[in-house]
């Protein structure tokens, strides 16, 4: 273990456990080591965790296959992604939209599913905003088109602020932050961002497990979008500081310069062993 101070709850007093998914519980295609054990010892402990997470590329029917062929079998109703609940954000804040839909095949029928109008990006119609999710098809073209509709009064609607996210073998992704970067320079216009840290998703989340803030945790890598967010959210917060190794020297200042976590530990196995569990039955 290491000298961090303990969460301001017990953790008997804890009800909800929310989790990143990027970076926390995996990394690319692998699962974090002590991420089954912790989900593991939380299911048992009857507080299932629940998952919160910027991905506004795939569905939660996609995640859940993707961490069930990691050994971390979740259901599918635990899952809270940016891409199905950007269009349930846009249908509670502005009612039904006529949209052009930026990303993934998933981002694009939640939009449907959540009873917007959805148009292709190359008719000349008028829309009431464009929304960006993780698009790997993203062009020259679309940047253009997308700039020309938000210079003609369409809103500028983003899943998420990330600008990347680790894949495997520390390999750097870039996420829909960098792409809508390049649109609000082009055009003029900020966009507004739906996931984290913004308090949206965690509101989504504490009311799928019927628990108020002050009673959940937060635990995710990046300080960012799920520490700062949990906290303006209200909610308790784990940060895992780095991959493997206990706290450094140099992770140490950092904390110092960061202060806002409740917990800071390296990684889900000192997490893991701090709650009470045994790292050798992982």
């Amino acid at each position: 273990m290491n000298d961090s101070e303990p969460l301001p709850l017990r953790e008997r007093d804890v009800r909800a456990w929310l989790f990143d998914l990027d970076g926390t519980l995996y990394y690319g295609g692998e699962a974090a080591p002590g991420a089954k054990a912790l989900l593991d010892y939380l299911r048992v402990s009857g507080k299932p965790a629940t998952f919160v997470t910027n991905n506004s590329r795939h569905s939660s029917a996609d995640i859940m296959k993707r961490l069930d062929g990691m050994g971390l079998s979740v259901p599918r109703d635990s899952i809270i992604t940016a891409t199905e609940y950007t269009g349930r954000y846009l249908l509670e804040r502005y009612g039904r939209l006529q949209l052009c839909v930026c990303g993934s095949k998933p981002f694009e029928e939640a939009h449907l599913k959540a009873g917007h109008a959805v148009c292709p990006l190359e008719e000349e119609a008028d829309i009431d905003a464009v929304v960006v999710g993780l698009d790997d098809a993203f062009t020259y073209r679309k940047l253009e088109r997308i700039v020309q509709a938000v210079c003609n009064g369409a809103r500028l609607i983003a899943a998420n602020a990330d600008l990347r996210h680790p894949g495997t073998g520390g390999r750097v992704v870039p996420e829909t932050g960098a792409l809508v970067a390049a649109i609000e320079q082009a055009s003029g216009r900020k966009a507004e961002y739906v996931g984290k840290p913004n308090p949206y998703l965690f509101r989504c989340a504490l009311e799928a497990c019927a628990v108020s803030p002050e009673y959940a945790v937060m635990v995710g890598d990046n300080y960012d979008t799920d520490i700062l967010g949990g906290k303006q959210a209200g909610l308790n917060t784990v940060w895992l500081s780095g991959l493997s190794a206990p706290l450094e020297e140099s992770d140490a200042v950092l904390a110092m310069q960061r202060p806002l976590a409740d917990l800071i530990v390296p990684n889900l196995i000192e997490l893991y062993c701090q709650m009470g569990g045994n790292p050798h039955e992982r």
